[in-house]
Order: C-alpha cells, then structure tokens, then sequence
C-alpha cells in the first residue's frame, strides 16, 4: 500500500539550529514536564532531475527547528539543571520552529531525548509534508510528518503533527497572525509554528540481531489521541532484502466486537491481537529465523486518517566452530609439518584467522600470519560458511615446548576464540624389531658356515 508522506531518509544533522537553538536542549516548562529542542530539516519535493533518480524530482532541505513540548520529566532529573526554552524575541518569518505540544498522545521513551546531551548522542531529525488519508478539512489545517531517531540504536519516532490555530497570551485566538514565509502558515506571536502530535509509531530498537534457529522480537509500536481499544487499524509487517521486498503478515480491525482479520504469508511469524488493540502494542514475533529472514522490516500502522511507519534492521549471527588438525606436533626427521585451523558453519562473511606461536623462553607471542594460507568459502544448505586456515611448522623456529594458536575473530564473538597445539620433543630413536630378526639371522648364517666350513 503507497500513501503520501513525502521523503523520510533519516540523516544526522550538523549545522546549527535557526535562532541560535543548539542541536539538542532541554529545557524547562513549567511543572508538567520538559521542553526539547531539536535541529532539524525540513525535506520539500522539487522537480528536475536529481540524485534520487533520472526520473524523479530532487529534494530540498531547509534547516528547521522543533520543539517537542511538556514531555514527562525523568524522576532522576533535576530542574535546577534544566535551562527554559525561550523563544525568540524578534520572530523571523523565514524561520521554521515547529512547536508540537505531546501530552496526548504521550512521547514512548521520553527519558532517552531528555538525556541525549549527557549521553552525548546526536539526535536525527527531519520534517516532511503530510497528506492524511481521505483529508477534507479546510485550507487553514496542514499536517507535517516528523521523523526523531537517538544515534546508535535507540529509539525511533515517527509523528503525524497537526497544525493548530495560533493563540496570543492568555489563550485568545492571535489576531493577524505571522505568516511564515516558505510555509505560508499562520504562526504564533512568539514566531512558531504551534501543532499537536496526533498520531506516533515507534521502536525502541532500530536494529536487532538474533542467532541463526532461534526466535526474535522486533519492537514497533503506536500512540493515538482516540483512547484505546483500536476498532479501525491497518497493520502490516514488510520484509526488505537486496532490492526485493515481500509481505509477512497483515492484519486489520474493523468492528469493535470481531476479532481482527490477519494474514500471514511467513510462517511463524505472529503478533498478539489483544495487545495491538489495547496497548497499541505491534512487535513482530519471529520463530526459528533463517538466513532469508534477515533485512529491513517496514511496520506500517494506520488509524483513521493516519498512517506511519518504522524501521527495523535484523541482522542474524552464528559463531563458528574452530578446531585444529592436530593437538600437538613432532617434528620428524627435521621435516616441517603443515596444521589446518578449521572454522565450521559461521553467518555471516567474514571470519578472521591469525596465527601466533609463544617460544617456551618467551613471554610475548610471535605472529606466523604471513606464513599462512586460507581456503575458499564453503556454502551449506543453511546457507552457513565454512573456511579453513593452513600454516607450515618449521622445527627451526619452533623449538620443543612452544604453543602455536589458532586465533579466530568474528561479527558473532565478542572475543576471539583461540585454540592451540603444542610442539613436543621428537621420542628417542629405538631398534625395530625387524632389525634385530635381520642381524639374528645374519648372525646364526655366519655361525653355520663357519661349522659347515671347518
């Protein structure tokens, strides 16, 4: 299903903020909750050609503030270290500050913005034009879709904001209000832009990674200002992979007292309908994940006139299994010996194999690396890798008692697994048997003879 929501590419942001806001503030609002600011970028359509595409329309960014207003304040944070919000006092037309008031609904996982500077996170944030599905309201209501994510992982949002009338102190409506320029909206005497979050989805967890047969969670959920249960909701789950993309379930509510309708096309894959409908709670559960099952997952949720979407990254893991040919080596008759390090049924591309051997009489290991050599890639029907690693002993640089180790790195390890062998002295050269028979022999003929012969 395509819907109208303009460019959200998510991008963090750089440049300063317009006023002279930095990137990322708290500040104080009163007692019921925090204010934060943030430097953002308003992303416009335009046409010609561009790099998005020979045949699409290249985007504009204009540099944007928003202020996401009175969001519950962390128990942990005292106010006596939050700087007010203060808005500018010569209001500039051209400037865009966004005001969005979100105590209904509320902001998931506020604590994380509040806290963004002293964790010294950046913040991304990008504004784009909304269509509502099916709108009719009149030419003064517009609508923006905003797109918040924390660096590095945390939590993602994405807002439906509805534009409000602008109101002067004490409550009244603002006479001849502001136009901002590029917008063409009627603005606040302070100079913003005043909205209201009408509609969130969320994740707390934009990239997730789950072993290989095992079953994984992916977050996604929504806040609406219609109080809970949903009766009306669209839900679908998308799978995204090297330039192709395929549905793994769908499910829609219609009427208060049926149950919703769901569709799965990836078995094993399931959300709980009791919690969409009354928490808004919309995580994908996967069961048994395979290699085919990793990529970008796209949860859309629509209510009423709103639709958005969130991000998911799935990246799945399976640490080899690393073992050598030979536990330990003895050099015969001053002859080299080669040792294979094997490293079985590892996801994804790549291992990293290093060499090392400690002389008894030493205390720092040596590298033998560069004297290696590794094996071509093996696919199993997994869709796993296997790799093997050979190097070639010398017995003059290895003397008895030295450790030689395997030293094998990947994306699933948070060490390195090592494996080792030890170089043991050669046993003391003994008689063999056949010989002794031989010279019994020759022996017992020489006597024959001499007896035969006398």
């Amino acid at each position: 299903m395509v819907f109208s929501v303009g460019l959200l590419i998510i991008s963090y942001l750089t440049a300063p903020a317009v006023s002279g806001f930095p990137s990322s503030h708290l500040a104080q609002a009163g007692f019921a909750g925090q204010d934060v600011v943030l430097s953002c970028s308003l992303v416009e359509e335009g046409g010609g050609f561009g790099a998005m595409g020979a045949s699409g329309g290249h985007f504009s960014r204009t540099p944007a503030t928003l202020v996401l207003r009175d969001l519950p304040m962390s128990p942990d944070l005292s106010p006596e270290t939050v700087t007010p919000y203060i808005p500018p006092e010569n209001p500039d037309p051209d400037d865009i500050i966004i005001e969005a008031k979100v105590t209904s609904p509320e902001i998931p996982e506020a604590d994380s913005l509040l806290h963004a500077d002293c964790n010294e996170q950046e913040v991304a944030c990008e504004i784009s034009r909304y269509i509502p599905r099916g709108f009719q309201g009149n030419a003064d209501e517009a609508f923006f879709i905003g797109s918040v994510a924390l660096e590095g992982g945390g939590v993602s949002l994405t807002l439906v904001l509805r534009t409000l009338p602008p109101t002067a102190e004490g409550g009244e409506s603002a006479a001849s209000p502001l136009l901002q320029s590029k917008l063409e909206l009627p603005l606040t005497p302070s100079g913003t832009l005043l909205t209201e979050v009408a509609f969130v989805v969320f994740s707390r967890s934009q990239s997730i990674t789950a072993p290989l047969g095992g079953d994984t969670l992916l977050d996604c959920g929504f806040k609406q200002q219609e109080p809970f249960p949903v009766h009306a909701m669209w839900l679908e789950w998308r799978l995204q992979h090297r330039g192709s993309g395929w549905r793994v379930m769908e499910m829609k509510t219609v009427e208060p007292e049926e149950q919703p309708i769901v569709h799965v096309d990836r078995n094993g894959s399931s959300v709980d309908p009791a919690l969409a409908v009354q928490e808004g709670n919309v995580s994908l559960t996967l069961r048994k994940v395979t290699v085919p099952d990793e990529g970008t997952y796209i949860c859309t949720v629509g209510i009423g006139l709103y639709q958005a979407q969130q991000v998911i990254q799935l990246h799945l893991t399976q640490p080899p299994n690393v073992s050598l040919s030979v536990d330990t080596v003895i050099f015969k008759d001053g002859l080299p010996q080669k040792v294979s390090c094997h490293c079985d049924r590892y996801y994804p591309l790549d291992v990293e194999v290093e060499w090392l051997y400690l002389p008894p009489s030493k205390k720092e290991p040596i590298s033998l690396t560069q004297n290696s050599s590794l094996t071509s890639h093996r696919q199993f029907y997994d869709r796993t890798l296997s790799l093997s690693s050979h190097v070639t002993l010398h017995p003059s640089a290895l003397p008895a008692g030295s450790v030689v180790t395997c030293l094998v790195s990947h994306r699933s390890l948070a060490t390195p697994v090592a494996v080792s062998l030890t170089v043991l002295a050669p046993e003391p050269e003994k008689r063999s048997y056949r010989m002794e028979v031989l010279m019994g022999l020759a022996i017992a003929t020489l006597l024959f003879l001499y007896f035969i012969l006398k």
